[in-house]
């Protein structure tokens, strides 16, 4: 499992998320940082939180979505990007499974851990 201690994730160029992935986010109340997550809609895997996965006191807004380059016109893989602000000081666990929903699959799986403070 690869493990990644985020500073500016996707901010630098960086790659989406797209394999099993360990994330660990220091950063201060208030603040935000942005993910990404490489999906493939039209065959039907997309990255979803786990139920009971994450906190109502960190806000992730929706920021956009992105075909990748080759992809043109439409079809094939995108970027989905969330912009993450925790609203108070803690610790706030979240799980992402990539897969097919109806399926119930989790051929994937990413852990974000935001360190709020």
């Amino acid at each position: 499992m690869l493990a990644l201690l985020l500073s500016g994730f996707l901010s630098h160029g960086q790659q989406a998320i797209c394999s099993d992935t360990t994330i660990i986010k220091n950063i201060g109340v208030n603040e935000s940082f942005e993910l990404g997550f490489e999906d493939l809609p039209s065959a039907g895997y997309i990255w979803l939180p786990a139920e009971n996965s994450g906190s109502d006191q960190v806000q992730i807004t929706p920021v956009k979505k992105v075909l990748m380059d080759g992809y043109q016109p439409r079809g094939g893989k995108y970027i989905t990007t969330y912009r993450y602000t925790p609203l108070s000081c803690g610790t706030f666990l979240f799980e992402y499974f990539y897969g097919r929903p109806w399926l119930n699959e989790k051929a994937k799986k990413c852990v974000l851990k935001i360190i709020a403070g």
